[in-house]
């Protein structure tokens, strides 16, 4: 029925929305896959009336990946997602790191990292697996929780950086004190992941008293 089609698609959106979040590329993989899909069905069926639709609103340029973030074609698109929405979902993969899979949790710390700080973590996935090792950043990992303790004010963006935003999270890990990371959050200016918040870096507050932010980028 029409009402039975309306809840699936609710909650198919909704399935969509929280996976975006956790992890955000493997949910664009899932759209592109349906998208295609659904293109070759509409193409069979109805092959002038979609192309010519497609076409109009496609540039041909533009990646297919490029379409979801940039456009805002996917459930959750770069606008609905703030610097905030990116720690939670960086935190709370990190507190079960090991779900769905190993070391899932800095998969999506990684996804949403920006390329200087993946730059300054090695370069590769495999180099930060070690680098969140280390005694500081491996108290995020599988520790017992957290909460968000300030969002600092939005700083906008200029000519040569995006917008900026810090947010204060306490975590408390299974063993040992409380521990506090200001994380640095900066909206990328580059496709194919423009618009999107992303991780520039995430410090022990100890290590940030006294410091100076680098926004300078």
């Amino acid at each position: 029925s029409t009402e039975a089609a309306y809840t699936q698609s609710t909650t198919l959106n909704a399935m969509m929305d929280r996976l975006m979040i956790r992890f955000p590329f493997a949910a664009l993989v899932i759209q592109t896959i349906l998208l295609s899909t659904a293109q070759a069905f509409l193409l069979a069926t109805h092959p002038r009336q979609y192309q010519s639709s497609y076409l109009s609103t496609t540039n041909a340029n533009d990646a297919p990946e490029d379409a979801n973030i940039n456009r805002g074609n996917s459930p959750l698109s770069a606008a609905d997602v703030t610097a905030r929405d990116v720690v939670v979902a960086c935190m709370d993969g990190l507190l079960n790191n090991d779900t769905p899979w190993a070391n899932s949790g800095l998969e999506i710390c990684w996804d949403y990292s920006s390329d200087r700080n993946r730059a300054a973590q090695g370069g590769s996935f495999d180099e930060f697996i070690t680098y969140a090792s280390n005694p500081t950043f491996s108290t995020m990992v599988n520790a017992k929780e957290y909460s968000i303790e300030n969002v600092g004010a939005y700083i906008k963006g200029t000519n040569t950086r995006g917008a900026m935003q810090t947010v204060l999270v306490k975590v408390q890990p299974l063993k040992g004190e409380e521990r506090s990371f200001l994380w640095t959050m900066a909206q990328e200016r580059r496709p194919p992941r423009q618009g999107l918040w992303l991780v520039h870096e995430c410090i022990n507050l100890e290590n940030a008293i006294g410091l100076n932010l680098d926004f300078s980028f």
